[in-house]
């Protein structure tokens, strides 16, 4: 007995009704098409989405061996959301690398023919799909859905002339077959294959347009989401890390990071993993600028809303490099913009293979870095407003106040610095806060004055020096007891040489005159360090502070009672 559409149909039905995806459909078509009509079935898929990288082939793995070398097929990645195959399934899916030139006609003119070699090709066609093309451009086509190519042996078997029947397809006008005879398939089969490719193309637009609603809620509820979180209390480093994460888990990515693309050597921001997948860590958080200035020339000038980059990508780039060099197969970036002022990207990374994404994807990471600008926006009023609020709250509670302040001076103390400290070496406000400045004082031969006066005067010196310090600085700019002798004053939104200015004004204050004591009139000097912020070297406060501590004692050593700065450091590669 001859196949018959009657063998898939019910099969075909039942499969749209329970299936979830497009992927477990097509892997069950070159199954069931392989076992009822007795042939090596493969079958080409991602023809609509309109990007080489979304291409697939389905088959067994020692039929789809046959054609590996010609079109340089790779096993491609389980466990994603659209390729789902579980290690036990007969059908997998791969990668082609190439085209075969019939595959790129029946894209132009879809018709079924039988090539030289024997294999018979069936395209199967949407049926008047409204598509967008990767412009974002609509077009009413019939584009094709998927292609078969079964294989039979041709020893023996009749020819079907198309010619003397009518049109094997009536899908759409413009699929016919071939005008050449068709070998090793009769009549009553090629008819079956018609209605067969009919049903399967049905239910395919149907799991289709599913599974894309189900994307579209999914990325809807994505912005809900990081909406929400910019309406938070989390700090901005919070925020920021959560976007992040919250865009890569949505897109299923294997890696997605914010970087900074300002300064050189660029920044990463924030890096989020997906759980379990196998990738080299991303250690090194600084990049040499070479690697990304095409990309910044390109995004600085509005070239492009997205890039799409994979290492074997026939276009060279410095980016592939840095690609190949941490294992990634292909990225995304999207800039990010802050205040119509660029500052960076947000970069969706693949290790296992390229990926393509789709249009309605592309949208949902340009909203996502639309919403990551914000955050960093709120970032950079965030340190003003947190020490606002710690201010009035140490103010308005004694017990606070004992904590947080030097109970012989009055200063804010240790605990107090390094409160401050963690605030400002925060990750989502390093980079993009204004530059502050870091003044380390030192009291010249303090024990000398404990040793000859005692340390009850010694104390007397510590609360004067104290006064004089914290009169010399603004309002609101606190002044921190670091320990014994040593004192800190922690200047936001102030360059080095204002900075220098300030210490310069400390100095003075502290040596303007005696200090009254009940030892007598002492006269007291101090030095001083200032050492600035360095987003790209420094990786937090505390490595402002220990240079300024270095230049502190450089000050000592030249002398005492001066002022030393240390001028900001220059990274190796920046000039790469």
């Amino acid at each position: 007995m001859q196949p018959s559409w009657k063998e898939i149909y019910p099969w075909v039905k039942t499969a749209l009704l329970n299936l979830e995806s497009v992927d477990s459909l097509l892997r069950q078509v070159v199954e069931k098409i392989a076992t009822v009509y007795e042939a090596e079935c493969l079958l080409w898929a991602g023809l609509e989405m309109g990007v080489s990288d979304a291409l697939r082939v389905y088959g067994v793995p020692e039929v789809v061996n046959k054609y590996a070398a010609n079109f340089a097929l790779e096993p491609a990645l389980e466990g994603s959301d659209r390729f789902s195959a579980l290690p036990a399934d007969p059908i997998q899916a791969f990668v082609p690398r190439s085209l075969p030139a019939w595959l790129l006609d029946q894209q132009n003119a879809p018709q079924i023919i039988q090539l030289e070699t024997g294999e018979l090709v069936i395209p199967i066609t949407s049926r008047g799909m409204a598509i967008e093309d990767p412009r974002g451009r609509a077009s009413l086509t019939n584009p094709l859905q998927f292609v078969l190519q079964l294989r039979r042996s041709l020893a023996g078997l009749p020819v079907f002339d198309s010619n003397a029947q009518r049109p094997l397809f009536s899908l759409g006008k413009e699929l016919t077959s071939s005008i050449c005879p068709i070998r090793g398939w009769n009549a009553e089969e090629l008819e079956s294959l018609e209605v067969v490719s009919s049903h399967v193309g049905l239910a395919y637009s149907a799991l289709y347009w599913r599974q894309r609603l189900e994307q579209s809620r999914q990325q809807a509820a994505l912005i809900g989401r990081i909406s929400r979180l910019l309406n938070s209390t989390l700090n901005p480093d919070e925020v920021v890390g959560r976007i992040v994460a919250e865009l890569g888990y949505g897109l299923q990515c294997d890696r997605s990071i914010l970087v900074d693309l300002r300064d050189s050597p660029v920044t990463v921001l924030a890096v989020w993993d997906y759980p379990e997948r196998q990738m080299v860590a991303l250690e090194e958080r600084h990049i040499p600028r070479g690697y990304w200035q095409n990309i910044i020339d390109m995004f600085m000038q509005g070239g492009a809303s997205y890039l799409q980059m994979g290492v074997h990508d026939p276009e060279a780039d410095p980016l592939q490099d840095w690609m190949r060099s941490i294992g990634v197969m292909s990225v995304l970036l999207v800039p990010l913009f802050i205040q119509e002022e660029f500052f960076g990207a947000v970069a969706l990374l693949s290790y296992q293979q390229e990926r393509a994404y789709l249009l309605d994807e592309l949208q949902t990471v340009r909203q996502v870095a639309d919403q990551a600008a914000i955050a960093l926006t709120n970032a950079q009023n965030y340190q003003r407003l947190w020490r606002r609020q710690e201010d009035l709250r140490v103010q308005n509670d004694s017990l606070q106040q004992k904590v947080l302040r030097d109970e012989l001076t009055k200063l804010m103390n240790r605990r107090s610095l390094e409160r401050e400290l963690e605030q400002l070496s925060m990750a989502a406000v390093w980079t993009v806060q204004p530059p502050f400045s870091v003044i380390v004082c030192d009291i010249d031969y303090f024990k000398m004055v404990n040793d000859a006066h005692g340390h009850l005067v010694g104390d007397e010196v510590l609360i004067e020096l104290s006064q004089r310090i914290q009169g010399q600085l603004r309002r609101g700019t606190p002044a921190y007891r670091y320990g014994g002798e040593e004192f800190v004053v922690i200047l936001t939104e102030t360059p080095l040489d204002q900075a220098i200015d300030v210490a310069e004004r400390l100095r003075r204050a502290v040596r303007g005159h005696a200090m009254v004591t009940q030892a007598g009139d002492l006269e007291v000097t101090a030095s001083f360090g200032v050492a600035q912020q360095s987003p790209t070297t420094d990786r937090t406060a505390w490595d402002v502070m220990q240079r300024a501590d270095k230049a502190l004692y450089e000050a000592k050593r030249r002398g005492r009672d001066r002022v030393h700065a240390v001028e900001l450091p220059v990274r190796s590669g920046d000039e790469d």
